[in-house]
């Protein structure tokens, strides 16, 4: 029955368009604040650049909506539930805001916590620096799991070093100094490989093979020397971040339910982007709390690719039906009628707003009546259909008495040379969209 009324749709963008006029009040431009998305402003600010994670937003955007904009008081707890590297949380530490984070990828949550450890003993820290570097190589006799990227990404002399460096590391029995330099060589991985983090994949790339142990120095030289700048400087407020799911959180986040002032945040983009596979050299060499290598092999770093909000094409069909938004239908309706370069796009479409439902609804839970909401997402098109994320998860917050206050355009993004040749240049918002949570008996224009 599903599929004859979806070929009975005579006007494919009435909804769409609706959709557009019931928030064009709300939709505001501020190109702006376009400078404050991406990872680009962190990469010269000390710790925040500690690890680069390219679909982050800077401190600058949360500094801006915290003090600029919200000025809440500064005993205000600000929560994130997609941390990612942290960078809302150690904005927050340092601006003095108490906040919680969680992230499901364990790469985001250890590296989040390198950075957001409030004291360092630098004299016994540089030290052990030292003495780790100074220390003859040998091999291990182990191996990094048996996945195809990584024996076409890492020559097998760096493999033998992440591993012999990795070893060291994981015999220090302080956990800052042994998590500290761990992400040092975390961060080294990448340049020590044949691979650019690019866009939805990991990219295999020509380039002369580098020295570990130099990249390795230089990490942590650059770490330490963030460290010496900040030293003496007064620590801001108590931050903490787990290991967690948006959509069902953790009893540690749960304990600060009803009690959250604002959420600054950025779900996963609904563009076929698979953390796992970008971050997979870094998970495979990363160690659980265990001293456990997080993933052992394939299926290991399966099971944290099927963990991931649907954002990526290897999505599994939603096992709910809880998301009824007619624009949404409408978008389903049109791409069951195309050709598509990936038949698996309409699940991963039902699966991503099945899940920023679940999680919608634990973020009205943490807030408190009037409580804030930034939300930064990006608005996609899918053989020349535009998907509205922004609004679509507008219609979504309503039913869980969040109500939209701004959507604020932060750019205009270009079409894919293909969809441009086949359906032309449509304008693609990247947004953040403002929430507030409804007072009980209060007035119905929270703005």
């Amino acid at each position: 029955m599903k599929a004859n009324v979806r070929q009975l749709n005579l006007f494919p963008t009435i909804e769409r368009g609706q959709l557009e006029g019931k928030y064009s009040s709300l939709i505001k431009e501020r190109l702006d604040f376009r400078s404050f998305l991406g990872f680009r402003l962190n990469k010269a600010e000390p710790i925040f650049r500690w690890f680069r994670f390219k679909e982050a937003f800077s401190g600058r955007l949360v500094e801006e909506i915290l003090t600029n904009e919200w000025k809440l008081p500064p005993d205000s707890l600000i929560f994130d539930p997609f941390a990612g590297c942290g960078t809302t949380l150690l904005t927050c530490q340092q601006s003095g805001y108490p906040a919680i984070g969680i992230d499901i990828l364990p790469i985001a949550v250890f590296a989040s916590k390198v950075k957001l450890h409030a004291e360092y003993d630098l004299d016994e820290l540089r030290r052990t620096a030292d003495e780790l570097r100074s220390k003859p190589f040998s091999s291990t006799g182990k191996s990094f799991p048996r996945i195809r990227i990584i024996d076409l990404a890492l020559p097998q002399e760096a493999q033998e070093k992440l591993l012999f460096y990795r070893e060291q590391i994981s015999n220090i029995q302080e956990p800052s100094i042994r998590d500290f330099l761990m992400l040092g060589l975390l961060t080294s991985i990448e340049e020590a490989s044949y691979t650019s983090k690019d866009g939805q994949f990991l990219r295999l790339v020509e380039r002369p093979p580098q020295s570990v142990e130099a990249i390795f120095e230089s990490k942590l030289e650059e770490m330490l020397a963030d460290l010496n700048k900040l030293d003496g400087t007064k620590q801001g407020s108590k931050t903490q971040i787990f290991l967690g799911d948006a959509r069902r959180l953790p009893i540690q986040a749960l304990r600060y339910k009803g009690k959250v002032s604002g959420i600054i945040t950025s779900p996963p983009y609904l563009n076929r982007y698979d953390y796992s596979r970008t971050y997979a050299l870094e998970l495979c060499l990363l160690y659980n709390e265990q001293g456990e290598p997080w993933v052992k092999d394939f299926e290991g770093l399966k099971n944290i690719r099927h963990s991931l909000l649907r954002s990526h094409i290897e999505s599994s069909p939603t096992p709910t039906n809880s998301v009824k938004v007619p624009a949404l239908e409408e978008v389903l309706n049109c791409l069951e009628l195309k050709q598509l370069n990936n038949p698996r796009i309409p699940i991963m479409i039902e699966g991503y707003f099945e899940d920023m439902n679940l999680a919608t609804r634990e973020m009205a839970k943490m807030l408190k009546p009037g409580g804030l909401v930034a939300l930064v997402v990006d608005n996609v098109r899918f053989e020349g259909e535009l998907i509205p994320v922004d609004l679509i998860l507008c219609e979504i917050a309503a039913k869980h008495k969040l109500k939209a206050l701004e959507v604020r355009v932060t750019r205009y993004k270009g079409n894919s040379s293909q969809q441009m040749g086949r359906y032309g240049r449509v304008p693609v918002r990247e947004s953040i969209v403002f929430w507030q949570k409804e007072i009980p008996g209060g007035n119905d224009d929270l703005s």
